[in-house]
């Protein structure tokens, strides 16, 4: 979620280099205004599609019988901050951990069978470029260090 959504009111960044450190940081920017239901509409559909669209699946398997096995997904992207392994780091963060908390309760409330899955490091195409991979092998090309 380190990217800018821009509204179609464009506040332009009186920083740019505070915005990129934002950025590389994993800080999500928003330019706009609140009163923008467009922009605000698109800022809460991972809500919307996460946690609503989650829950909807869970209460047609609650319901089925018998009850499916349901196995579920989620990048690592959840947690960027050392030593606080139960706080989100933005927003989409913050929608899978509620996803868990859900889980849990389908769980313990009607007895579904719910196994979430973490991948941790994808490789190949698909792979996030600011995996170690990525950028130690870019650092070796420059003849730079790989900071431990």
């Amino acid at each position: 979620m380190g990217k800018t959504v821009k509204s179609s009111v464009n506040i332009p960044s009186k920083t740019g280099a505070r915005q990129q450190l934002f950025e590389k940081s994993g800080i999500f920017i928003v330019e706009g205004g609140i009163n923008d239901v467009v922009l605000l509409n698109k800022l809460f559909e991972v809500l919307h599609g996460n946690i609503a669209g989650f829950v909807n699946i869970l209460e047609i398997c609650k319901n089925a019988n018998p009850q499916p096995a349901i196995v579920w997904a989620s990048s690592s992207s959840v947690r960027k901050r050392p030593n606080r392994s139960t706080l989100p780091a933005s927003l989409y963060a913050a929608t899978k951990k509620a996803g868990e908390e859900i889980s849990h309760t389908y769980n313990h409330i009607y007895g579904l069978s719910l196994t979430g899955l973490r991948f941790f490091t994808v490789y190949g195409p698909w792979g996030r470029p600011d995996m170690a991979y990525f950028s130690f092998t870019k650092d070796i090309l420059k003849g730079k260090p790989i900071p431990i």
